[in-house]
């Protein structure tokens, strides 16, 4: 798990080093607790790329990575 956002940068590459791309990927909103959803791709076994339409504030974007 990590926060993401910095209020300018729409796109972030999160490293979770599970050395595989069966992972799940959910994103909530740390203000308020809402469920949010963005572009994410698995770009390798150790990471995953996340897009928004907008920029997210800072650290306001929790990430939780889990391995299936």
């Amino acid at each position: 798990k990590t926060s993401i956002g910095d209020g300018t940068n729409t796109a972030y590459t999160v490293t979770h080093s599970l050395g595989t791309t069966d992972v799940v990927v959910q994103l909530f909103d740390v203000s308020t607790g809402d469920t949010v959803y963005a572009d994410v791709v698995r770009s390798s076994t150790t990471e995953v790329e996340i897009t928004f339409g907008s920029a997210p504030a800072s650290n306001d974007i929790r990430v939780l990575i889990i391995e299936l």
